[in-house]
C-alpha cells in the first residue's frame, strides 16, 4: 500500500505544534509495518523562517519519503506552495490513497479537489479544529466561518473520510461533519522514548536550580491565552500553603507576547514568580528530561484535542491536571489517568491543593497514566489501526474496533 501525506510542515518543524509529531511518529511506524509512506510538505520552521533542507527531492526521514517544497504565502504556518500542489497534481495516481492533516490552509482545500477530480481516495485529520470550543472560542470569527462557508466545508464533503482522535473530538465536531464517515484511531507515541529517568531527573533539576524534594508542575506549549495558564499561577498561593517547595515550568514557544506579559505580571503580584521558571521553546530532543524531571503535567485549557504532550507525559508517569475541554478528558477519567476540572481558577486551585495534600494520590494516579498511556496510545498499536483504517477506505468495509460512523 501506498500512502501519501499532505502537511503545511513536517519534521524537524517540531515549533508548528503536536500534529507534526503525531504526523511524524504514525508516518515512522506504518513503515516499519512495511507501507510505504511519501510526505509533500514545505520548508516552513514554525517560527517564521525555513528548514535548512534539500528541496523538491525526496529526503530519507526515518525511511519516510519526505519532499519539502518552498511555500509562497504563510510565515508561521504556510498556507499555499504552488510547487507542491504541481507536484501533486503530477504524481497522486502514484499513491493508494491521501491523507491531509489540518483543514485551514489552501494546499488542504486544492489537496482534497485534485484528490476527487482524479479519484483517488482523501483522509483528513482536523486535528481538534473542529470542536465546537475550537471554532467558536478561538480566532477571528468572520474569517472562520466564511472560510468554513467557502472552503473548508467542502474538504470535508470531498473526503471518503475523516479521521477523529477520540469520540470526544467526533462529538465536538458533529456539526461540521454530519455526513462524511468517520472513523477513530488516536495519536500515537514511542511509550520506552518517554519513561522517566532518574538521572535526567536530577540533571535537569541541578540545572534549573530546582530542589530534588520539590514539586514540580510542568506546562509544554505553545503560550497562548486558550491554554489558561493563568489559571494555574492564580492555584499556587493556596498549593504553597501544603508544600513550600513547588515550581512551575513554562516551556513551549510564545504565540501571544501580549498574554506572556500578562502572566509575569499576575505572577509578581500574587508573589509567586520566583517558583515559575520559563524555559521557553526547548529542543525537541530536550522534552523528555523534562517530563522526567516533573511530578504533574497541568493543562486547563478551554479547548484542546488530543496533546501530544499530554500522552507523552503520561507515559512518563506524568499525573495530570486538565480540563474538560481537553478532548479526550473522558477516557482520561476513565483511567484515573489524572484529575479533571472546569476550566475556571477555583476548580483548578481545588485540584491542585489535591494533589499536594495527598501524596497517595498522586503516587496512584502517577501509576495509572503509564498504564493508560501504553494501552491508548503505543504507537505500534496506533499504526495498525490505521492500517485497517486505510484498508477500510478502499474496501468499503466498516471494522468495529474503528468505531466508523
Amino acid at each position: 500500500m501506498k500512502i501519501l501525506q499532505v502537511l503545511t510542515s513536517y519534521e524537524p518543524a517540531w515549533a508548528v505544534g503536536g500534529s507534526i509529531t503525531a504526523t511524524s511518529n504514525l508516518c515512522r511506524a506504518l513503515v516499519r509495518q512495511g507501507i510505504e509512506v511519501t510526505v509533500y510538505t514545505t520548508n516552513a520552521d514554525g517560527q517564521g523562517g525555513q528548514l535548512k533542507v534539500p528541496l523538491k527531492e525526496p529526503v530519507d526521514v526515518g525511511g519516510v519519503k519526505v519532499w519539502y517544497f518552498p511555500y509562497d504565502l504563510g510565515g508561521r504556518r504556510a498556507f499555499y506552495s504552488r510547487s507542491l500542489l504541481k507536484k501533486l497534481k503530477e504524481t497522486i495516481k502514484n499513491f493508494d490513497q491521501v491523507q491531509a492533516a489540518g483543514l485551514w490552509q489552501w494546499i488542504c482545500v486544492e489537496a482534497s479537489k485534485i484528490s476527487q477530480a482524479q479519484d483517488v481516495p482523501f483522509v483528513v485529520t482536523p486535528h481538534s479544529s473542529l470542536m465546537e470550543a475550537s471554532f467558536y472560542g478561538l480566532g477571528s470569527q468572520f474569517i472562520k466561518r466564511n472560510y468554513w462557508k467557502l472552503f473548508g466545508q467542502k474538504i470535508i464533503k470531498r473526503a471518503s473520510a475523516v479521521q477523529f482522535l477520540c469520540e470526544g473530538e467526533r462529538k465536538e465536531s458533529s456539526e461540521f461533519c454530519p455526513t462524511t464517515p468517520s472513523f477513530i484511531v488516536p495519536n500515537g507515541i514511542e511509550i520506552d522514548k518517554y519513561t522517566r529517568d532518574l538521572n535526567k531527573r536530577l540533571a535537569l533539576r541541578k540545572k534549573l536550580n530546582i530542589p530534588d524534594s520539590a514539586l514540580v508542575l510542568l506546562f509544554l506549549g505553545r503560550v497562548h491565552p486558550k491554554k489558561q495558564i493563568e489559571l494555574i499561577i492564580k492555584a499556587l498561593p493556596a498549593a504553597l500553603r501544603w508544600r513550600k517547595n513547588i515550581f512551575l515550568i513554562i516551556a513551549g514557544p510564545v504565540d501571544d507576547q501580549d498574554y506572556l506579559e500578562s502572566l509575569k505580571k499576575l505572577s509578581k503580584q500574587l508573589n509567586v514568580d520566583s517558583y515559575l521558571i520559563w524555559a521557553g521553546l526547548i529542543a525537541h530532543q530536550e522534552v523528555a528530561s523534562f517530563y522526567s524531571a516533573s511530578d504533574i503535567m497541568v493543562l486547563p485549557s478551554k479547548a484542546e484535542g488530543i496533546s501530544m504532550a499530554l500522552t507523552e507525559a503520561m507515559a512518563a508517569s506524568l499525573p495530570l491536571l486538565i480540563s474538560n475541554r481537553v478532548a479526550n478528558y473522558y477516557e482520561i477519567e476513565v483511567d484515573r489517568a489524572g484529575l479533571v476540572t472546569e476550566p475556571e481558577a477555583e476548580a483548578v486551585e481545588k485540584a491542585l491543593v489535591e494533589f499536594c495534600s495527598k501524596p497517595e494520590l498522586l503516587a496512584e494516579l502517577s501509576l495509572n497514566a503509564c498504564k493508560s498511556a501504553e494501552k491508548r496510545y503505543d504507537i505500534s498499536k496506533v499504526a495498525s489501526l490505521m492500517i485497517t483504517a486505510y484498508e477500510d477506505v478502499l474496501t468499503g468495509q466498516r471494522s468495529p474496533e474503528l468505531s466508523w460512523k
